[in-house]
């Protein structure tokens, strides 16, 4: 019953915060967002408190979903745009009938090895928060709580104003 309310209230939270909305304004200030970093250690493995301090984006993906696959390639820029001092990002990788050959297989084609991927082997971390479907992403603020959550595919242009808008420091130009 516990588990089930708080699936409810991150689907709620996604659905309340899209990507699209003004930074300023994704959370009023009477409202207080789920600490998704508090929720997803409870009730899974994936620990994101290392990442405290960091804005961090966890995207929900299979391989088998042609969304997931098109938005790879603007989540590897979008990685590699920002100053990972302030930012992280985590693909988790949900087993809906995979297994980690499918990761290593997207980290080949998308050149991705150097990211930061997680096996959601049981789809504990998906179900958790909520994920209606492939792809998902959530956004945290630098407290783990929950600044924004989008399901359906993201651009670089749609990512990269709502991170700029929160803050998040980008890669120094060389």
């Amino acid at each position: 019953m516990k588990r089930n309310r708080l699936r409810l209230l991150a689907l709620l939270m996604c659905l309340l915060l899209p990507l699209t909305a003004c930074a300023e304004t994704a959370v009023p200030e009477q409202q207080t967002a789920p600490n998704v970093v508090e929720i997803l250690k409870k009730y899974t493995t994936l620990d994101l408190t290392g990442h405290l301090g960091k804005t961090v984006l966890i995207n929900f993906f299979t391989e088998w979903c042609t969304y997931c696959m098109k938005e790879m390639p603007d989540m590897k820029e979008v990685n590699d745009l920002y100053d990972p001092e302030s930012f992280q990002m985590i693909l988790v990788h949900v087993w809906d009938g995979e297994d980690e050959s499918n990761t290593e297989n997207v980290k080949e084609r998308f050149g991705m090895q150097h990211m930061t991927f997680w096996e959601d082997t049981d789809r504990m971390a998906a179900g958790v928060v909520g994920v209606p479907g492939y792809p998902a992403t959530l956004i945290l603020n630098p407290d783990g709580t929950l600044a924004a959550g989008q399901s359906g595919m993201l651009t670089y242009d749609v990512l990269t104003a709502f991170l700029d808008g929160m803050g998040v420091e980008r890669v120094a130009a060389e």
